[in-house]
């Protein structure tokens, strides 16, 4: 069983655990379990590089910052889907909304929206998730390396978090989460948290910080969970167009630094029947090694209306393939 559960580890990793895609290897399959990139992702953050810890994006802030929740101004339903690695996709679903009254008129859903006096709710914002990874069916082996049959391998999971601005310009959040992995007939749970900060420094300036997957319980497969730091800033240099930074540093696993971009074609104060097209790219350390194309992030977003938008990200991750993300998200009951 050591060999199928290292085994496991490391197609869960190297496959649709993360937010950006596979593009984000996690090189401590063998002695950590539930990389950050466990809690999936967005096509735009994906398309950002995943940049995005400093970048407020709606429900979705969930899954990379839940103190960004705090800038919630609609309900929002978000439904996310990732492919491309062999058989695995990766299925998600987002809920969130606004608590108390919105703060004046203002959307709060990215970067490019922020000004002063424009914070969401009077009491933030909350938002639920529900996951699945589908890692398909594999040839189990013995201790001895007989071939034991197949099984199948595939991880659920659900979070919750509410974000508050406790000051102005400052912002924190929560989440809670449980995840469940299924493989060869047995299964494991664990249960981690969130913590996040929001810093509105100037508007148009964010500073966000997180810490994720705290242990509050159990393990997978006797293998310790990966925690970490997410650092980073995102800059609205006008309407039109947004960059970000960030890093992560993991305890005994891989470091990242992202970087991305967005820039909107259209008219960027509704956002109605705009085009949005991002870039990213991310250095891991140590470099994963892998031939062809690695580490760049691109991505597309169509408004359909100032409610509805679609996106696509495509991460190439050299030899294993490229991921592809797909979003679809709805608001509604948005003031204004």
């Amino acid at each position: 069983m050591k060999i199928l559960s290292i085994g496991i580890g490391f197609i869960c990793a190297a496959s649709l655990c993360g937010p950006a895609s596979a593009g984000e290897t996690y090189y401590g399959a063998a002695s950590r379990a539930l990389p950050l990139q466990q809690s999936a992702g967005t096509a735009r953050a994906s398309g950002m590089g995943s940049a995005v810890v400093a970048v407020p994006q709606g429900a979705a802030s969930l899954l990379w910052n839940p103190a960004a929740l705090s800038r919630l101004s609609c309900i929002e339903m978000g439904l996310h889907h990732n492919s491309g690695l062999g058989d695995t996709t990766q299925e998600t679903a987002i809920i969130g909304l606004p608590v108390g009254e919105i703060k004046e008129e203002c959307s709060g859903d990215s970067g490019s929206d922020v000004k002063k006096g424009c914070r969401g709710a009077a009491l933030g914002g909350i938002a639920a998730s529900l996951g699945y990874v589908n890692y398909g069916d594999f040839s189990g082996r013995d201790t001895l390396g007989a071939a034991s049959g197949k099984y199948h391998a595939g991880d659920f999971s659900g979070s919750g978090g509410w974000g508050l601005e406790l000051l102005p310009g400052v912002a924190v959040g929560m989440a809670m989460k449980l995840n469940q992995s299924r493989f060869a007939g047995k299964s494991y749970n664990a249960f981690t948290a969130d913590m996040g900060f929001l810093y509105n420094v100037i508007p148009g300036l964010d500073l966000g910080l997180a810490y994720s997957n705290i242990n509050l319980g159990n393990e997978i497969g006797g293998q310790k969970l990966a925690s970490g730091w997410r650092l980073g800033a995102a800059w609205a240099v006008e309407k039109n167009l947004l960059l970000a930074v960030s890093g992560e540093l993991q305890n005994e696993a891989v470091d990242r630094l992202q970087f991305g971009g967005e820039y909107l074609v259209g008219n960027a104060e509704d956002k109605g029947k705009a085009l949005a097209l991002r870039a990213g790219y991310q250095l891991s350390f140590p470099d994963p090694k892998l031939s062809g194309l690695t580490g760049l992030t691109l991505g597309l977003g169509y408004n359909l209306s100032r409610y509805l938008a679609l996106d696509y990200a495509m991460a190439p991750a050299g030899e294993l393939g490229t991921s592809h993300r797909f979003s679809l998200t709805y608001k509604f009951n948005c003031k204004r």
